[in-house]
This record gives structure tokens, C-alpha cells and sequence, in this order.
């Protein structure tokens, strides 16, 4: 009897000290990859020439891996809108607004009604931008939400080149 008690209280201990459930794993995988305007390594940064007519376009594709069907997605791309100014953004069922909330929130808030299956991406995002007259380096941010999870983050860095 004095072993089974034993037994118990250790097996009793053993739980109580187990370590917490380890946070909820991602619900999406966030991808950016420049489509015109843009030059530089893929997994590196992205350089464009400022102060000029051009226009840069990246694509941003969000995909389903939680497990289960997904939808109302909210996505916020944050980055410096007195460097990089919004000239337009298209995709199926998307709808954006340019969102100006000071430094750190300010860039573009979009929503996405489609339902998504596990493994499935929602339709591509392409957002273009134009560089502004100043040298500097900074990042375009990515914040996807769906479901009550946990946010998304997925970030690239640029560069604007102003030299000659």
C-alpha cells in the first residue's frame, strides 16, 4: 500500500511540475516575392532606385496550414508611407484601404472573405508602391489574422538608392 501511495504522489508531482502546453503553432505561412521594380537576392533585400516615375509591385500569398478550413482574413502591411507611397493593390475578393496611424502603424489594411481549405492559399495580393526621394533602408511587414489565432508576422527588408 505504502509503495502505491508513493507511486501516486510521484506520479501526482510528475505533473504538476510538467512543463506548460507550448504556444498555438502558426495558422498561416506569409510569403512577399517582388514582381517588377525591385532588384536583390531572393531571401535578401530589395533594392529599387527612389525619387522616380517607377513603380514597384511585390505579391504577398498567405496559405492555410492549421489543419482545418479558415476564412475572414485581415491582413496589415506596415511600412514608412512618407518612403514607400501606395499607388494601388489588386487580387480576387481582396479590399484594401491605406491605413496612416503615425510611425509603426501606417501602410495597408486588407481583408479576405474567401474559405480556405488546409494547404490552400488565398488569392495573391499585389501591392504597388512608389519609392520616394530618399536613401534609406527599412521593412515591409506582414500581420495575417483569421480565426481568432494568433497573428502572422512576416517582414522583408529594402533599401531605396537615391545615388547616382
Amino acid at each position: 500500500m505504502k509503495y502505491v501511495l508513493g507511486m501516486t504522489a510521484a506520479l501526482t508531482l510528475s505533473l504538476a511540475v510538467a512543463p506548460p502546453a507550448s504556444a498555438e503553432p502558426d495558422f498561416a505561412t506569409v510569403t512577399l516575392t517582388k514582381v517588377s521594380g525591385w532588384s536583390g537576392p531572393a531571401g535578401g533585400t530589395w533594392t529599387t532606385r527612389g525619387g522616380t516615375s517607377g513603380r514597384q509591385k511585390f505579391d504577398l500569398v498567405v496559405t492555410n496550414v492549421v489543419g482545418h478550413d479558415e476564412q475572414g482574413l485581415s491582413v496589415f502591411i506596415s511600412f514608412p508611407i512618407d518612403r514607400l507611397e501606395v499607388t494601388g493593390y489588386e487580387g480576387d475578393g481582396w479590399d484594401c484601404w491605406d491605413v496612416a496611424g503615425g510611425p509603426g502603424a501606417e501602410g495597408v489594411e486588407c481583408t479576405q472573405d474567401h474559405l480556405i481549405v488546409h494547404e490552400e492559399a488565398w488569392p495573391t495580393l499585389t501591392v504597388e508602391t512608389r519609392a520616394g526621394s530618399i536613401h534609406t533602408q527599412d521593412s515591409i511587414d506582414v500581420y495575417a489574422e483569421a480565426g481568432g489565432h494568433d497573428a502572422v508576422h512576416a517582414g522583408q527588408s529594402f533599401l531605396i538608392d537615391t545615388s547616382t
